[in-house]
Formats: structure tokens, C-alpha cells, sequence
């Protein structure tokens, strides 16, 4: 870490935005050894109870001071999306590593900033892109890197969400930046390349400031092409995914499939091998990306958090999420978002500049 540690299993973490994901974050970081020294976010009653939950004793509504303050190793940003940026920029510059939730940013000229925020700094940044972190994401991209699809040519990813979320806080950023991003991050990791192209299209629902569904088409180097779709349109009655420790129940449901010249490789994100049958209703448990277990919170986030802690600590390099391939991702939604808008290709941003 930067020194400031007690010691190296312990680093001292700070975690900005404190909702259902951010208090989620607080969690496991204490779990995986971290010590969490404060927590910030702009609504006091929420701030108040969480760090009432956790036994923190600081916490404040503004993250400079509060930086300034307790000096952390590590700084989580788990705030409004709009804010991922500007937030891990003035961390690096207060001398901290920072993990920021997905997306890195919402331009590619703000991703830009905080990878050279970063450089300038000397200090390491990961992004939250989760599923580079669960299992079966993790065989898909085994089988890709040692051929058993021979010539990679087309990626097909789908991630549905309960309706009810895009009222509930779909509404809040464009659902490209919520949900596609994450399937727009495995074409990278997947391809190992930034998108040259992107073309969508979009559909809408009565009383909604968002699109509910999004279908984007990306063309990488090499003539592999990527879909990506996201539709915000599962009832509420369709077997629970989600639930327990986000504090959020409803459905997630995505698939994914890899097609080469060789094979195809083929997943899906929920399994049914476990179902549960209750008089709350019909259950299909996450076993993937943060399930409880023995009274600890597992799965991808918990690999996510773990590795963050091995690349800040400098116990091992930021392979699994290289910050240049986050600004691959944002780059690539940006296109899609744009095109969405002009119903017209539009070429990807480089991240070369």
C-alpha cells in the first residue's frame, strides 16, 4: 500500500456512497481484512445508519474533508454515477488507489482523466466490472484465450432486468451505462480489443425517461462482432434472482454465448440447478456474483474486492481488469448511447489520446 497501513493485511479504506451497493461494498471490504476508517455520502440519514450498522466512526457529507481527514490507503466509489470520475480523480490526487463501481466514467474524455489522474498519481485504479470476476464468465474467457472456439468471430450477451428497477432506479442514468455496460466490458475482455463500431437501437415504455430496451451492435479489429441487449422488462413474477444481501429483490436474467470457428461456448447467469418454492413466491438464489455463505458474502464481488486488494498492496499486476481496457468499455458505450440518439453507426472513440 502508500505506507499508511498498520499493516499489509490491513489497508484502511474509505467508501463514498453508501446506498445498497456502496453499503454492500462496506461489507465485504471488512470481510476480505480491510479496515474501513470512513464513509461518505450526500444523505445524513442514510450515512448516519450504515455507519451505525458497521461500527464506523466517521462519516461526512463531503469527501475531500473526509479524505483529508483519516488519510486512507484506498478509497471505494460507489456514488452516483454521474460523479465516478470527478470522485476517483480528486482520490488519486489525495494520494489513494481507488476502486470505482462501474462504469469508470461516463465519457471517454473523463476516463481519459482518471487514467491519467492515475499515471500522475503512481497510484493503481479498478473498475468495478464485475463480471469479469464470476465463474462462468471466467470459463468463457479460459475457453477463448486457449482456442477451444478456435477463431473468435461473434459474441452474443444478453442481461435482462426486473421492470420494476427501471422506476425504481433505471431512470437515473441511461440503462447503456446500468446494465449494457457490463456485457459491453465482457466483449472486451472477450476480444481483447477496443470496439471500432457501434450501432443500436432502442424501444421505450409509457412514463419512462429511459429506454427499457437497448439492442447495440459492435464491430471489433479482427471481424468479431458483438451484440448486446438489455431489456428492463421482467415481471415481477418471474422467479427472484436477486435478493438478501443488496437489499433489492428481483430478477437479473443473462446469457451469453461465444461462437468461433471452432466451437461454441454457451452460459447463463442464473442457474436453475437450485429453486426454491416458498409461500413468498418462486426463487432461483444467486450463487454468482454475491451469494451468503456461512454468514459472508462470496462470489464475484468477493474475488473482485480481494483482487483489488492484491493490486494496491502490489502483490500482483492489474491484469484481470486493466484500467485501459475500462476505458475500451466506456469508449464503446459511448458510441452506443450516441447512437441510440442518431439511429446511425458511429465510430468509437480512440483511447489513445
Amino acid at each position: 500500500m502508500t505506507g499508511r497501513a498498520r499493516h499489509r493485511d490491513e489497508p484502511r479504506v474509505v467508501v463514498v456512497g453508501v446506498g445498497r451497493f456502496g453499503a454492500l461494498h462496506v461489507r465485504v471490504w471488512s470481510e476480505a481484512g480491510a479496515r474501513i476508517v470512513g464513509l461518505c455520502d450526500l444523505d445524513e440519514s442514510r450515512l448516519a445508519e450504515v455507519a451505525g450498522r458497521f461500527g464506523v466512526d466517521r462519516a461526512d457529507t463531503d469527501a475531500a474533508l473526509l479524505l483529508a481527514k483519516v488519510r486512507p490507503d484506498a478509497v471505494v466509489v460507489a456514488a452516483d454515477e454521474a460523479v465516478h470520475a470527478d470522485l476517483a480523480i480528486a482520490s488519486l490526487r489525495a494520494g489513494c488507489h481507488v476502486f470505482v463501481e462501474k462504469p469508470l466514467a461516463l465519457s471517454s474524455d473523463d476516463a481519459l482523466r482518471v487514467r491519467d489522474a492515475a499515471a500522475g498519481a503512481g497510484r493503481q485504479v479498478v473498475a468495478g466490472q464485475i463480471s469479469r470476476f464470476a465463474a462462468l464468465y471466467t470459463r468463457l474467457r479460459d475457453g477463448v484465450r486457449a482456442g477451444r472456439v478456435g477463431s473468435l468471430r461473434a459474441l452474443r450477451l444478453r442481461r435482462d432486468f426486473s421492470r420494476a428497477w427501471l422506476a425504481a432506479f433505471g431512470d437515473r442514468v441511461h440503462p447503456v451505462w446500468e446494465s449494457c455496460i457490463h456485457d459491453i466490458d465482457l466483449a472486451v475482455c472477450l476480444t481483447g480489443r477496443p470496439a471500432r463500431r457501434a450501432v443500436a437501437m432502442e424501444s421505450t415504455i409509457p412514463g419512462s425517461a429511459q429506454p427499457a430496451v437497448v439492442s447495440a451492435l459492435l464491430d471489433f479489429d479482427g471481424g468479431v462482432v458483438a451484440t448486446v441487449e438489455s431489456a428492463w422488462l421482467v415481471p415481477d413474477s418471474a422467479p427472484h434472482t436477486i435478493s438478501g444481501v443488496l437489499e433489492l429483490a428481483g430478477s437479473i436474467v443473462g446469457e451469453a454465448e461465444v461462437l468461433g470457428t471452432g466451437g461454441v461456448l454457451r452460459q447463463r447467469l442464473v442457474s436453475d440447478a437450485l429453486v426454491e418454492w416458498t409461500d413468498d413466491g418462486i426463487g432461483a438464489p444467486d450463487l454468482s456474483l454475491w451469494p451468503e455463505e456461512d454468514g459472508r458474502v462470496g462470489g464475484a464481488l468477493r474475488r473482485e474486492v480481494d483482487y483489488a486488494i492484491e493490486v494496491f498492496a502490489g502483490r500482483r499486476a492489474p491484469d484481470r481488469m486493466p484500467l485501459e481496457e475500462a476505458c475500451w468499455g466506456v469508449a464503446a458505450a459511448e458510441a452506443v448511447v450516441a447512437s441510440l440518439g442518431s439511429r446511425e453507426p458511429v465510430r468509437v472513440r480512440g483511447c489513445d489520446r
